[in-house]
């Protein structure tokens, strides 16, 4: 008998078939096919576990799916996506295409890292995704994906709980209507392949593509939507009706809350429309308590500046009283230095220059900061121009130099002139009236009057007015006290 010698498993099956039908050669001849066929299946199954277990490549061919790919190798659709870089929501291949096909240990392997353990966190007031990003080492984008926020969204609550790892919230369903649309769409393939051209079947997978997009955008559209309406609403809230020319920061300082309060207790866009009502939870404060006390600091200035105007008019008339009483004891002298020789009269000049040098007033360039700011007030309203110097519009600048100029100051047009009104002071130091200065010394871009408490009175910026502000929320550079 001749020795035949496998080179593999397949024909090792089949030198075994060999020797036992040389060997048993008394077989008749239904046996003898019986035999033969039972070593040509067991042939076919060896190759085909050798096949399906091995790492190896794929060449796409036409109507294949990753669905039907992983359905062939034991393998799952993420593990096949994930190694050769498949867009995971189209799961788009090519025919022709040439793709590897993981074992199933490694594709095991790989979903277990991909595996993360879910961490959430509870949104705190003053929270942002920003952040809640940066504390957890993570990014805004990563936030949204596992949150299932738009691309766009950035409104979050105290109290709402986000995850920060782990999987996302629309994962699973993503992965289950996938593979249930792959089953579909591998059905349809099939059946289009008995009724229809090929060219029918790709343009039915495309339009299963293009509705599941449309149907997953739809889907976040609406929990989109469904976030804005969640707003917050305190027991101790009023509201507020939205006039033209303020903004969210104005309303906020007026009622003494935040920007971010507003956001939470109101369905808001992206522009804050005349005519809207606000809620206002937990105000600190109310418009008409900021006017009244605006009002008590304008009459505390006047009643300041009436007292200076009587004490100046009280020196002035007593210096004149002094300087007549004067005029009377010098003439007095003179005459009775008439009779006498020169050398008195030369005694007497220096006594007269003396006298004269007496009668000279002594004036005063003192100006009441009181009276600075309660003047400052009275321009409240006044909108933003560029350029503007008068009450029909200010910028910055051109408000503090009106307002000083009233009471005969000049400090100059613009901010880096106004620097060297006085003597720079930090902002712990600045007294009612002083200049507050944002930016470096020499290069400052914005000027304010200081009002004491925290606030000052400013034009703040184009599409606004003039108003008031808290050093809080805008951190002046330094103060200057003028001279």
């Amino acid at each position: 008998m001749p020795v035949f010698e496998p080179a593999s498993a397949t024909d090792a099956v089949f030198a075994s078939s060999y020797v036992l039908y040389s060997s048993c050669s008394y077989l008749n001849h239904t046996a003898k096919n019986i035999l033969i066929g039972t070593a040509g299946a067991a042939g076919l199954f060896l190759a085909s576990a050798a096949t399906a277990n091995a790492d190896t490549a794929h060449k796409v061919a036409k109507n294949d799916t990753v669905w039907d790919l992983s359905q062939k190798y034991g393998v799952s659709v993420e593990s096949i996506e994930t190694l050769n870089k498949i867009d995971q929501n189209s799961h788009l291949i090519v025919t022709g295409q040439t793709l590897q096909i993981p074992a199933k240990n490694d594709a095991r392997q790989q979903e277990d890292k991909t595996t993360e353990a879910t961490h959430e966190v509870s949104v705190k007031d003053g929270d942002s995704l920003w952040s809640i990003a940066q504390a957890e080492n993570t990014t805004v984008d990563k936030l949204r994906s596992l949150n299932g926020l738009a691309a766009d969204e950035n409104l979050i609550y105290p109290g709402q709980t986000l995850k920060v790892s782990g999987a996302a919230q629309a994962a699973a369903q993503t992965q289950t209507t996938s593979a249930n649309t792959q089953q579909a769409s591998a059905q349809t393939q099939q059946s289009a392949q008995q009724t229809a051209s090929a060219d029918q079947t790709q343009q039915a997978a495309a339009t299963n593509a293009q509705t599941q997009q449309e149907a997953s955008t739809a889907a976040n559209s609406e929990a989109s939507q469904q976030q804005h309406v969640q707003v917050v609403v305190s027991a101790n809230h009023t509201t507020h009706t939205v006039v033209s020319g303020e903004s969210l920061w104005s309303i906020a300082q007026a009622y003494g809350v935040t920007v971010d309060s507003l956001r939470q207790s109101n369905n808001l866009g992206a522009t804050l429309v005349a005519g809207t009502t606000l809620t206002i939870n937990d105000p600190a404060k109310t418009p008409a308590q900021q006017q009244t006390q605006a009002a008590q600091q304008q009459t505390q200035a006047t009643q300041a500046e009436a007292s200076a105007q009587t004490q100046q008019a009280t020196q002035s008339s007593n210096n004149a009283q002094q300087q007549q009483t004067q005029q009377q004891t010098q003439q007095q002298t003179q005459q009775q230095a008439q009779p006498s020789s020169s050398s008195s009269q030369q005694q007497s000049a220096p006594a007269q220059q003396q006298a004269q040098t007496t009668q000279a007033p002594v004036a005063s360039s003192s100006i009441s900061g009181s009276a600075v700011a309660a003047y400052a007030q009275q321009f409240i309203g006044v909108p933003y121009v560029s350029g503007g110097k008068t009450p029909s519009g200010f910028d910055c600048s051109g408000f503090t130099h009106y307002v000083y100029a009233h009471f005969g100051k000049e400090i100059g047009g613009w901010t880096v002139p106004q620097e060297s009104a006085g003597t720079q002071i930090s902002v712990s130091q600045a007294q009612v009236g002083d200049l507050l200065f944002w930016g470096a010394r020499g290069n400052t871009y914005h000027v304010a009057i200081y009002l004491g408490g925290g606030q000052y009175i400013a034009a703040p910026e184009p599409g606004q007015s003039v108003k008031i502000g808290n050093i809080s929320y805008f951190q002046p550079s330094f103060a200057v006290h003028v001279n």
